[in-house]
């Protein structure tokens, strides 16, 4: 789902060589070299400032390095997200939870609609965001765990009359 070659980039970036990453990906240096040279080439910056004490990441690897991180979590959260999304388990509520958003709202509100509901289970999720989308996510992640209780606790009051 995403470029294979941000994997290699992390790995060279976190071992500070491209031996090193080497080894950790199971993969001759040349091949990592490569990878990094054709990454290079496809963004039009340098990464590594190359030196006989090893590499070290430009600015432009900085900002990279952050990203690509994100990206590769992000893409692996899709996945799982995904497969959660086909799962005929209809009971469970799931909740994204950062450091950044958390759910504690919704953990102390759960006793009390879990009494209501008990058929129900709740999934803390956690992920990471940035600043920028952390209070629209809270809020988001408020008005869905609030509108799907609604659902429930007017179906509960349908099926009992």
């Amino acid at each position: 789902m995403y470029n294979p070659q941000l994997e290699t980039f992390l790995k060279v970036a976190d071992a500070g060589s491209f031996n090193k990453a080497a080894e950790e990906a199971f993969i001759t240096p040349t091949a990592v070299i490569k990878q990094i040279n054709l990454l290079e080439d496809s963004l039009g910056v340098k990464l590594f400032i190359r030196s006989h004490r090893g590499l070290t990441l430009t600015k432009a690897g900085q900002s990279l390095y952050n990203d690509a991180r994100y990206i590769i979590r992000y893409c692996r959260g899709s996945v799982t997200r995904a497969k959660n999304a086909m799962q005929k388990d209809m009971g469970v509520i799931r909740i994204g939870t950062s450091p950044m958003t958390p759910a504690q709202v919704l953990v102390e509100l759960w006793p009390k609609i879990h009494a209501l509901c008990p058929e129900i289970k709740f999934q803390l999720v956690p992920f990471e965001n940035t600043p920028e989308n952390a209070r629209e996510i809270l809020a988001h992640t408020v008005q869905k765990f609030l509108s799907a209780t609604q659902t429930v606790l007017q179906v509960r009051l349908i099926t009992q009359r």
